[in-house]
């Protein structure tokens, strides 16, 4: 990453000592980013150098990931804990900002998207803008779905973080074709990405995105701008997805439809730079 960054670290009332890099004008509107399940900080590189530099750029390693540690191995991970960490996260960002009220445009790929539309439901005033790359949803009620988290949990738990990592670099992208192929550079900086996460807080979080007790959130809370960021070949969260949710949220939706699989900052960053663009616009408006 070639912006200035500073890094801190925030403790949660849930113990979670959360690792943030910030960037851009602390005094200015809040842009928080979410990674997805084995990502980290980094997996925004592509795009922090587009995101406006008046904005207060907050990208965050959820519990597990990256820098932040699991704040206890034998407490199970949870989507609402991670949304709740965040809400403390934001309002210790309110607390330091003095009077002014922090309002956040919420950027979250994959787990990170689920998080955030988490957030956005239960606190529809403090979110003025979403930006959703392959978003996920409850799955715990497909039995397929939730099979194959819970293997990939056991198998990771049995054969150690390569198992996932390698399963990520097939997962996240597509089938090559004479006319096109995933790129390998990104393929394997998913597969590294992966295999640098903890190997169990990489299987919590598998389960934790089928557990039962997982639900949907009130999508029709939602009243911000959003934009779902689709890959054309994404496995993981097809188009219909996002089609889905865009039509479940209660604010002005749309879905950007660019040529990748699940990595579109890594395969297609120029048209998701232009999606962030014109959600910011609209925020800002």
């Amino acid at each position: 990453m070639s912006t200035q960054l500073s890094s801190s670290y925030f403790t949660t009332p849930s113990g979670t000592k959360t690792h943030c890099l910030q960037a851009g004008d602390p005094s200015g509107p809040l842009l928080v980013c979410l990674h997805g399940l084995g990502g980290s900080t980094e997996t925004f590189a592509p795009l922090l150098p587009s995101l406006p530099k008046s904005y207060n750029i907050v990208l965050v390693d959820l519990q597990g990931f990256g820098k932040t540690p699991l704040a206890d191995p034998t407490k199970k991970l949870s989507v609402t804990g991670h949304a709740d960490d965040l809400r403390h996260l934001i309002a210790s960002l309110e607390k330091s900002a003095g009077e002014r009220t922090v309002k956040a445009v919420i950027v979250g790929h994959s787990l990170g998207a689920i998080v955030a539309l988490h957030y956005a439901a239960g606190n529809p005033d403090a979110v003025t803008g979403l930006v959703l790359l392959g978003p996920g949803r409850a799955a715990g009620h497909i039995p397929a779905a939730r099979q194959r988290m819970l293997d990939l949990a056991a198998g990771v738990r049995e054969k150690g973080i390569d198992f996932g990592a390698d399963a990520a670099g097939r997962s996240n992208f597509y089938e090559d074709t004479p006319g096109r192929e995933a790129d390998l550079a990104a393929r394997e900086a998913v597969r590294k990405a992966v295999a640098a996460s903890d190997p169990e807080g990489y299987a919590q979080t598998c389960e934790a995105i089928v557990d039962l007790e997982h639900v949907d959130p009130d999508y029709a809370a939602i009243r911000c701008p959003v934009v779902f960021i689709a890959g054309d070949k994404d496995m993981i969260s097809p188009v219909s997805r996002s089609e889905e949710l865009s039509n479940l949220v209660a604010g002005d939706s749309w879905v950007e439809v660019v040529k990748s699989g699940h990595q579109p900052i890594l395969e297609d960053p120029e048209v998701v730079q232009r999606a962030v663009d014109k959600l910011l616009q609209k925020a800002a408006a």
